[in-house]
């Protein structure tokens, strides 16, 4: 009986030690699968929290079906449509700051000026969700939430 009880402290432990090392605030703690192939994926947008308000709705009737292509060689592609026009963005992604963060470095888009390269901090990363965070100049934190498309 102390051998069991032993045996369930020690699988305890080694639960809490490895919650305290995860990665990201979200999950997960440990995966069988790397980072780079939980994040390539087809991404559609399921939420968007800009300073802890959702506003999903606000977003999604400027930005309909916003999808988001990350690929394992490191590229990706954005379209959505936006008044009317399809806009499509590529350029590359890469892990930084300890594959803490995505960074995108955007290339081309068909409508508008192309964006300057953005660096998201990665909240969750599973294989069927991502939650990114950005900061804004003002402050502002918006959270995205993607699943897969």
């Amino acid at each position: 009986m102390k051998q069991i009880a032993v045996i369930f402290l020690g699988l305890f432990g080694s639960l809490v030690l490895l919650e305290g090392c995860k990665k990201y605030p979200e999950g997960p703690a440990i995966s069988l699968r790397s980072k780079k192939e939980r994040v390539a994926n087809t991404w559609k947008l399921d939420a968007l929290i800009s300073g802890g308000v959702d506003s999903t709705a606000y977003f999604t009737g400027f930005f309909n079906d916003y999808t988001v292509i990350l690929t394992k060689s490191g590229s990706y592609t954005i379209s959505y449509s936006f008044r009317g026009f399809s806009v499509t963005e590529t350029g590359g992604w890469a892990f930084a700051s300890g594959k803490e963060d995505l960074q995108i470095t955007p290339k081309t888009v068909s409508y508008g000026a192309v964006p300057s390269p953005s660096v998201f901090q990665i909240m969750k990363l599973y294989e069927k969700e991502l939650w990114l965070r950005s900061f804004y100049g003002n402050g502002v934190a918006k959270e995205y939430h993607f699943s897969p498309k």
